[in-house]
């Protein structure tokens, strides 16, 4: 994957300097080819992390990017199809599932349904970050949605729900496996179904120019 990302930022227009708009749950694996790519080429990495489909509505209205990762395919449907943006070198560049987190083993979580047992529940926003339309997603498929949603707390990505649960905010958090694995004080329940949500995976585009 770092290869593959690595490549992506060679093919944009700039050489000095190289602005990418990606994912939030791939902040850290980004930042290890930021390292690596300017160490190579000489160039500088900007990132801006967040929200996937924030993100898109930001480059859509005219933020300047070269790059755009995002977590699942609709925010790049939406750049590509609802914008004045043309985006070109697109493939897949890794895929992530979903896990809950807790600060505590004392937290008991038997099955996905334990988690109406608890009082708040920390999800990204289905509206802005794919990890909470796929946790919406989830839950709406093993019937706990109705049950759960006085229970949730919307964050307005996949790492700010991660440090709900880090704080104590929370009790307990919807993330992917990746953002689970790099907290390790943090405690992954796989207790979610992978039938319950789409496959999620990772698109990287390139940004060329402005549509005339």
């Amino acid at each position: 994957m770092v290869g593959a990302i690595g490549f992506s930022f060679s093919c944009t227009r700039s050489e000095d300097e190289v602005v990418v708009f990606a994912a939030a749950s791939l902040t850290e694996v980004l930042n290890e080819v930021k390292k690596r790519y300017e160490l190579e080429y000489s160039a500088t990495v900007q990132y801006n992390f967040g929200g996937s489909q924030g993100l898109a509505i930001e480059l859509s209205k005219g933020s300047p990017g070269d790059v755009f990762i995002s977590a699942g395919t609709p925010p790049m449907k939406f750049l590509t199809e609802q914008s004045d943006v043309e985006i070109s070198s697109t493939s897949i560049i890794a895929q992530n599932s979903l896990i809950v987190v807790t600060k505590s083993e004392d937290v008991e979580l038997i099955s996905y349904s334990s988690l109406l047992d608890l009082d708040l529940i920390a999800i990204a926003d289905p509206n802005l970050a794919p990890a909470g339309f796929y946790a919406k997603q989830s839950l709406t498929h093993t019937g706990l949605w109705t049950g759960i949603q006085e229970k949730l707390v919307f964050a307005a990505d996949v790492r700010a729900a991660l440090n709900y649960v880090k704080s104590g905010n929370v009790d307990a958090a919807i993330v992917y496996m990746t953002d689970g694995l790099s907290e390790p004080q943090l405690k992954i329940r796989k207790i979610i179904p992978l039938t319950s949500y789409t496959n999620i995976s990772y698109p990287i585009a390139v940004i060329q120019n402005k549509k005339s």
